[in-house]
């Protein structure tokens, strides 16, 4: 974690500027996945674009604008990006706990945002880093984008929500491994379905690449094998609840 870096919203449009290229920069898009104008919008309408200053220079920014479901308000935390010469020092959770302060600061205790569930890099950080649930699958949410991660695939997205009147989180429990598994790896680095039973009251298991296949077409094998298995599960009640580092994501049935 960099000890001196300040979260704190964007002043002006030369920093919400700079704030457009760093995403830019981070997704390796042909357009900016937040526009300028629109950024600057979402700011004056009271949205919370944040940022991260190291030594006064912008290394992480964070575009989240104000919901609601029928449990009441929550900030949906759009996007995140951190720019290259800052991955691993810990700027990510630091500006996602930067939004949660200023949620609370307003007496808001919920957060909402989406994620690519085959990118397991993701999945620890939101399930197990910060404690948040998985609670619906969206197929194909943005349809056909233009960066370099989303280019010809399917853009499915796992929805969740992140309670925010705990103490502050510093890491969930791991996933267990003894629980039933769903979806696997075959020999040849395939997807192989288990037997599915929506029907159990047990905690349930998929372990998927750790990685992203560069294989274009298994990564779309793996993006549908994990579909046809998330998708139920979560539209059933069920509840991702944890992931590891290595692949392996546990779903949590509902209560009786």
């Amino acid at each position: 974690m960099v000890a001196n870096a300040e979260i704190r919203e964007l002043a002006d449009a030369e920093e919400t500027s700079a704030a457009t290229d760093l995403i830019t920069r981070v997704w390796q898009a042909q357009t900016p996945p937040v526009p300028f104008p629109f950024m600057r919008a979402l700011g004056l309408a009271g949205a919370p674009i944040l940022g991260c200053f190291v030594a006064g220079r912008l290394a992480a920014v964070a575009v989240g604008f104000l919901s609601s479901d029928p449990d009441g308000p929550l900030l949906h935390s759009h996007v995140v990006g951190v720019d290259e010469q800052w991955r691993g020092a810990g700027l990510g959770r630091k500006i996602k706990l930067g939004q949660r302060s200023w949620c609370l600061e307003r007496g808001i205790t919920r957060m909402a945002w989406t994620f690519d569930p085959l990118r397991t890099a993701n999945a620890y950080f939101n399930l197990t880093r910060l404690g948040a649930t998985g609670i619906s699958y969206h197929s194909d949410f943005y349809g056909q984008m233009n960066d370099v991660f989303n280019h010809g695939m399917p853009t499915d997205r796992v929805l969740v929500h992140w309670d925010l009147t705990g103490s502050e989180p510093r890491g969930a429990c791991a996933a267990e491994s003894t629980a039933r598994c769903l979806l696997f790896q075959g020999a040849a680095g395939e997807p192989v379905h288990g037997v599915p039973d929506l029907m159990t009251r047990e905690d349930v298991r998929l372990r998927i690449p750790r990685t992203v296949p560069a294989d274009t077409s298994l990564a779309l094998h793996w993006r549908l094998a994990l579909r046809e298995v998330l998708e139920p599960l979560l539209r059933s009640g069920f509840r991702w609840t944890a992931a590891d580092q290595n692949g392996t994501y546990v779903l949590t049935p509902p209560p009786a």
